[in-house]
């Protein structure tokens, strides 16, 4: 049998990366602008803003994407009323497939935000993110750069392919059994999403949604990644970190309306995942103060 060699080519290839920033901007924050001769990549992970580039200005919501192209004008301004989360990258690639990202806004569709968590994760495993330079963690995981520009080079051509196929995920390459467990890990999310404010046990969801504790633990990990009651905390803590940018509501308050057991084991779980109290997370929101000029 005579075998055939066939050559991979790249669509688009991530040559180097520039900035990783995760920032929490206050409701107040602006820039006065900048612009540079690399890419610039600004995913709203929670919350609203305004992002101009080039001569439109974008109301930026949760789970949107704004590419800027090399050298063009770019500025971010919060509303007055909402904070937001925002984790931008900037890189270098000179594929012609660019273009397609020329002035390109986008809601990024579920199938691809978890890849794009994915990608935050693995930058922050290996470098010190929203650090000027940019630098690498001394004991960082092998392979770590090289995942992070597969996983970038996989989310562009993910929102390329959505694009062609007119925002309609294709359902190829499925059993039955697999959409229904899907289906479910959505309802579930959509479910504890719904219940930020409220406490939910494993019992009551079983009894809601007609399955075994263990079935639906099962397919919730299957699905997600996480377990269902790391996935609830997550999000509260999530909530938490909106309340305590837009709002003045003390932790206490805070702690008792997102029902924690005590505002004690609010500021513990809030350390946790964050990595810092929640007085000091409210104390270091980037706020109006900080505003920058970068011209390259």
């Amino acid at each position: 049998m005579e075998h055939i060699r066939i050559p991979l080519k790249n669509l688009l290839s991530v040559s180097r990366i520039i900035t990783l920033y995760y920032f929490d901007f206050s409701p107040d924050y602006r820039t006065v602008g900048e612009a540079h001769d690399f890419w610039e990549m600004v995913y709203v992970d929670s919350g609203q803003l305004n992002l101009q580039g080039g001569e439109q200005t974008h109301q930026m919501r949760q789970g949107q994407i704004i590419f800027h192209k090399p050298n063009e004008f770019h500025r971010v301004e919060c509303d007055g009323t909402h904070a937001a989360s925002v984790f931008i990258l900037t890189f270098e690639c000179r594929s012609p497939a660019m273009k397609f990202f020329y002035d390109k806004v986008a809601t990024v569709p579920r199938e691809l935000r978890s890849l794009m968590k994915t990608l935050m994760e693995e930058c922050t495993r290996n470098f010190r993110v929203s650090s000027t330079p940019l630098s690498q963690y001394p004991d960082a995981p092998v392979g770590g750069l090289q995942l992070i520009r597969n996983y970038l080079e996989c989310f562009l051509i993910g929102l390329m392919r959505q694009e062609q196929t007119h925002g309609e995920p294709r359902a190829v390459f499925f059993t039955s059994q697999e959409n229904l467990e899907g289906n479910l890990a959505r309802e579930l999310t959509e479910y504890l999403d719904a219940h930020l404010y409220g406490r939910v046990t494993l019992n009551e969801l079983s009894g809601h949604f007609h399955f075994g504790v263990s079935t639906l633990c099962g397919v919730f990990r299957r699905n997600t990644g996480q377990t269902i009651l790391h996935y609830f905390l997550e999000r509260k803590i999530d909530e938490a970190k909106r309340l305590l940018r837009e709002e003045k509501r003390t932790i206490s308050e805070i702690s008792e309306i997102l029902n924690f057991e005590s505002p004690q084991y609010f500021s513990r779980m809030f350390r946790k995942y964050v990595g810092m109290s929640p007085r000091e997370f409210r104390n270091t929101l980037v706020s109006r103060s900080n505003v920058c000029v970068w011209k390259v």
